[in-house]
């Protein structure tokens, strides 16, 4: 036996309001469509839930009874849909975002603090990751990526303005092992790498030499997953990296770090927000998309 929602809603709100007219006006129909309701459910269970006359209603045993089972379920329904129904209005609510580290620290971060304390009921979950994903498989809202490595079917709004790339040593390395005065010297160097855990393939590095893209894989000691501790590692003096300009600048201001072959470094593509849809968004995600926007 199927039941109607809708019939068992009007049932306890006819119990509730002890009459057919009030049970009329809280949902906003007829008062006939009340009375059919009412009997329509009689029919599917086969009991009479009422006794009804022209001056009082009151409730049958079997009735009473329905209610004692259903009531509460059916109250506790309606709170969830009018919770449900106010978050569509009021920012509520999980966003969960897929992001490497280098974004989310200088790209992400700078700009959400204010997020959280102008939306409290807000939860933001930041998932640190050195691969590609499939958002819609794997449970997030969006995912940040550059520009040039988003699928065509994904949605996608700037978060940060291109991404320069920068070649650095530190003093130390450099007056250890020499200076490259060209990209093919640095087959002779120690480079300090990134290891994508999607194929888990060493990222390769990418330069312009006489318009021409190239590419380029080094050797080195060194293999991180996380561009903070590349950084660390060559102001220590371990090698060469290949990092974006606005980490290495303040320390090449310092005299901690040496910029090298500045006129092969490329030039990203900004990081985007990309998600799967844009309908039935939720506030809590389009207030977090708004923030993210690249101004």
């Amino acid at each position: 036996m199927k039941i109607n929602l809708n019939d068992l809603c009007t049932f306890t709100a006819v119990i509730h309001n002890k009459n057919f007219t009030k049970t009329a006006a809280q949902l906003g129909v007829t008062q006939s469509a009340v009375s059919q309701s009412i009997c329509h459910l009689e029919e599917q269970i086969g009991l009479k839930l009422f006794n009804r006359t022209t001056r009082s209603l009151t409730v049958t045993d079997a009735g009473q009874r329905l209610f004692e089972l259903v009531g509460k379920n059916i109250e506790e329904i309606n709170l969830g849909l009018e919770l449900l129904s106010s978050m569509h209005n009021k920012p509520v609510g999980k966003v969960k975002i897929s992001a490497d580290d280098y974004a989310i620290k200088y790209h992400l971060w700078p700009k959400l603090q204010n997020a959280l304390k102008d939306y409290p009921d807000i939860q933001i979950e930041l998932i640190s990751e050195n691969r590609r994903i499939d958002i819609a498989k794997e449970g997030y809202d969006a995912g940040v990526r550059l520009g040039n490595l988003i699928e065509k079917d994904m949605v996608a709004i700037p978060i940060s303005s291109s991404i320069k790339m920068c070649l650095v040593a530190s003093p130390d390395y450099i007056s250890k092992y020499g200076r490259p005065v060209s990209i093919h010297d640095l087959k002779q160097h120690i480079c300090l790498h990134v290891r994508i855990l999607t194929d888990h393939s060493l990222l390769s590095w990418t330069f312009v030499e006489n318009g021409q893209s190239l590419s380029f894989k080094g050797e080195g000691q060194l293999i991180f997953t996380n561009v903070d501790q590349i950084l660390e590692a060559t102001l220590c003096g371990y090698g060469i990296s290949y990092i974006p300009q606005n980490l290495a600048m303040p320390h090449i201001n310092q005299g901690k770090l040496s910029e090298i072959l500045p006129e092969y470094a490329i030039t990203h593509p900004p990081f985007y927000l990309f998600y799967t849809s844009r309908k039935h968004i939720s506030p809590a995600f389009s207030i977090i998309k708004d923030v993210l926007k690249q101004s």
